[in-house]
């Protein structure tokens, strides 16, 4: 099966555009870093979900589903945008998010929560070990009404879902050839897998020579997030009727950078998230862009690239994520000690 004959519905405003950031280059005295606005994939407010749902909405339509069934953390990009697929689709949407109490609701709605409210999606709240039930029982009493719901799986980091960033790979060669520039280096931030499963294939596929580097976004380990990335890679190739061999060194991973837990505060996220917005005004998440960029900014300062190395950051989108975090991102900027490391609607705060 070639890429171009997979089913697909266009969502995202393609291609996004590839900017220099000559400012931040400059202020980590490193290689020349540009940056790939996967942010302004114009679904919602934008980000790298966006891509793979194009591959897994057309499923969804393909079936006749009136209902989008999914879930993920309580602030998720993810649910936003499956949200607004859902919508753009013509389908109400059902969302079971994770927080530290079954029916969990914070005192103020705002980031990504208030996105999913004000496009109308029925939010249920459980503890992780209960939120596969209750998605099985939403999934039933759907049935049972009379609708056909369709529930879009581990946050798109499907074999379908890779699709996305197989097309980016092509996207993001082809405008480095306008620019006259050879990538070396795109580091991104990984959390289910599906993005760097995407851009690994798509780099070993077209012969491009970029090495891709995965940030963690927390409660993995760099063993787990190799085997699970490099398992969708070889079910995404397998989709396409290709044979992929990866080498040890095709699925690199970075843990050290999210913290302790998933979501949480730490000082080299929030100077992550300060830094991008006083260089560029490129606004980034204390989350997965936070993450990202604290390794890319860390492996700089360390002189891990060579000055003359082009390296690519995968702007993922998720800007929203900024306005729950403002309370210890205002301690930073304060030089104050933070009020909280993690997050009040994390399961962990219970």
């Amino acid at each position: 099966m070639k890429l171009s004959t997979l089913p697909r519905v266009r969502l995202a405003d393609l291609p996004t555009p590839l900017q220099e950031l000559r400012n931040l280059s400059a202020a980590l005295k490193g290689p020349r870093i540009l940056v790939k606005r996967d942010d302004m994939t114009g679904l919602a407010f934008g980000g790298n979900k966006t891509r793979k749902l194009e591959y897994l909405m057309a499923d969804a339509i393909s079936q006749g589903a009136d209902y989008i069934v999914t879930g993920a953390g309580f602030h998720s990009n993810w649910c936003t945008q499956a949200a607004a697929a859902a919508r753009k689709s013509g389908m109400k949407v059902v969302l079971v998010k994770s927080g530290p109490v079954d029916g969990y609701e914070p005192e103020d709605i705002d980031g990504n929560n208030l996105l999913h409210h004000l496009m109308g999606a029925e939010i249920k709240v459980a503890r992780p070990e209960n939120t596969q039930k209750v998605i099985e029982e939403t999934l039933e009493e759907l049935k049972a009404a009379g609708h056909r719901p369709y529930l879009l799986r581990a946050t798109g980091s499907t074999p379908p879902g890779v699709m996305g960033y197989v097309n980016t790979i092509l996207e993001l060669t082809s405008q480095a050839v306008e620019m006259g520039v050879d990538i070396d280096y795109l580091v991104h931030a990984s959390g289910s897998g599906g993005t760097q499963a995407g851009l690994v294939l798509g780099a070993k596929m077209f012969s491009t020579g970029i090495k891709v580097l995965g940030v963690t976004t927390g409660g993995k380990t760099e063993e787990g997030q190799i085997e699970k990335v490099s398992g969708l890679v070889k079910e995404a190739a397998e989709l396409l009727g290709l044979s992929i061999d990866l080498t040890p060194g095709d699925v690199v991973v970075y843990n050290e950078y999210a913290g302790e837990g998933y979501g949480y505060v730490t000082d080299g996220k929030m100077e992550a998230v300060k830094l991008a917005a006083e260089t560029e005004g490129l606004m980034l998440d204390p989350v997965y862009t936070a993450s990202s960029m604290a390794c890319l900014i860390d492996l700089c300062r360390k002189k891990f690239f060579k000055p003359e190395d082009v390296v690519v950051y995968l702007h993922t989108g998720g800007p929203a994520a900024l306005f729950p975090y403002k309370t210890p991102l205002k301690a930073y900027l304060k030089g104050e000690e933070r009020p909280w490391v993690i997050p009040p609607w994390s399961p962990s705060s219970a």
